[in-house]
């Protein structure tokens, strides 16, 4: 609930009405899908699921992280109030690599610290190794997993996992940690390349279901649903006088390539500019708060090549041919020629044998 009212915002000062705004949930169609596509992988009593939310940045993935998670705590609302101890939801953030490694205790602290867990291990000595300091952060995680019943872990900005070189074994512990815990979901929320997780390792391979949330395409059914939704945030304006976006829909879609998040963002940029500057609303400062013609160029290559990267990772709608296994025995036995050959050219550099000498 937000803890701002429209009149309020609409009364108070240029930070009120940012709060107000910030704080504002909108359903819309591709948001609804993602949301049912992951409560489809969330299976009760299966186990460990592990679900990778994967979209181009600008869609609305960190504002559907916190949507996820105000939900899920709303259906254990009557299980906290019995117990305030109980955090069944935490929703936390994947620092960036420390010179291109996760840094491990870090990230199981964070966690903790997430969930107002004290730690109560003895300290590590200076002289522990850098794998005992890991187990050491591991075990904290997985005592407060258990001490605040946790069943949803949500880690946003998951594509840090993939920008890391981190050891995959490091991702199996995380998994382990989380198995022990029995009907556990985990759930990873990241832009395109995020779905690279799968390749990881077997065990991830196997465990992970990837859901996409794509933009608004260039159709008409999809730039209908973008329009509902500006409407819907046109309602919520708290200006002086009532602000009809409807000649302005075509732009924000042609400008942010129907990206709902990054639209919403300028359209939030615009009326605090304007509220700033009388409390009214103006075309000049709405197309002043557009992207750059920059922006545009880098955004949309790079979203258009995210959709196609990430197709062969998503769910078959229907049956889907695989390859038969001879091809893969003859892609691998290939794989290790080249390999052989690559290895066998760096020794000719060095001034042995080679086949190119």
């Amino acid at each position: 609930m937000n803890p701002i009212t429209f009149e309020q915002a609409k009364a108070g000062s240029t930070e009120m009405k940012g709060m107000y705004m910030k704080s504002l949930r909108f359903s819309h169609r591709n948001l609804n899908k993602v949301i049912q596509d992951v409560k489809n992988c969330m299976i009760p009593s299966a186990g460990l699921s592990l679900t990778v939310v994967v979209g181009p940045t600008g869609v609305g993935k960190s504002t559907f992280a916190r949507l996820q998670t105000e939900t899920l705590l709303r259906r254990y609302e009557t299980e906290i109030r019995e117990d305030p101890s109980v955090i069944p939801v935490v929703l936390s953030e994947v620092d960036a690599p420390d010179q291109k490694e996760i840094n491990w205790p870090l990230f199981y602290n964070r966690i903790c610290e997430d969930l107002n867990s004290l730690f109560t291990d003895e300290p590590t000595n200076q002289t522990s190794s850098p794998i005992d300091i890991v187990k050491s952060s591991r075990r904290r995680f997985e005592r407060a997993l258990g001490n605040r019943q946790v069943r949803h872990l949500i880690l946003d900005e998951a594509i840090h996992f993939v920008d890391s070189k981190s050891d995959p074994l490091q991702y199996g512990n995380l998994l382990k940690s989380l198995g022990n815990r029995g009907n556990m979901n985990l759930l990873l929320v990241g832009a395109y390349g995020s779905e690279q997780l799968v390749r990881s390792s077997d065990q991830l391979a196997r465990r992970i279901a990837v859901v996409h949330f794509p933009r608004y395409q260039e159709n008409q059914d999809d730039f209908d649903a973008f329009t509902q939704l500006i409407k819907e945030f046109a309602k919520h304006i708290p200006l002086s006088e009532i602000v009809d976006l409807k000649p302005y829909v075509m732009k924000l879609f042609e400008a942010h390539i129907g990206l709902s998040g990054w639209a919403i963002q300028t359209l939030i940029k615009a009326v605090l500019a304007c509220a700033e500057a009388g409390n009214k609303w103006d075309e000049a400062v709405l197309w002043n708060s557009f992207p750059s013609q920059e922006a545009y160029n880098t955004v949309a290559p790079s979203t258009l090549d995210g959709e196609e990267r990430v197709k062969p990772f998503l769910q078959p709608d229907g049956p889907m041919h695989y390859k038969p296994l001879s091809q893969v025995k003859s892609e691998l036995i290939a794989r290790g020629r080249r390999s052989n050959n690559q290895g066998a050219g760096r020794k000719g550099e060095d001034g042995n044998d080679s086949a190119f000498a």
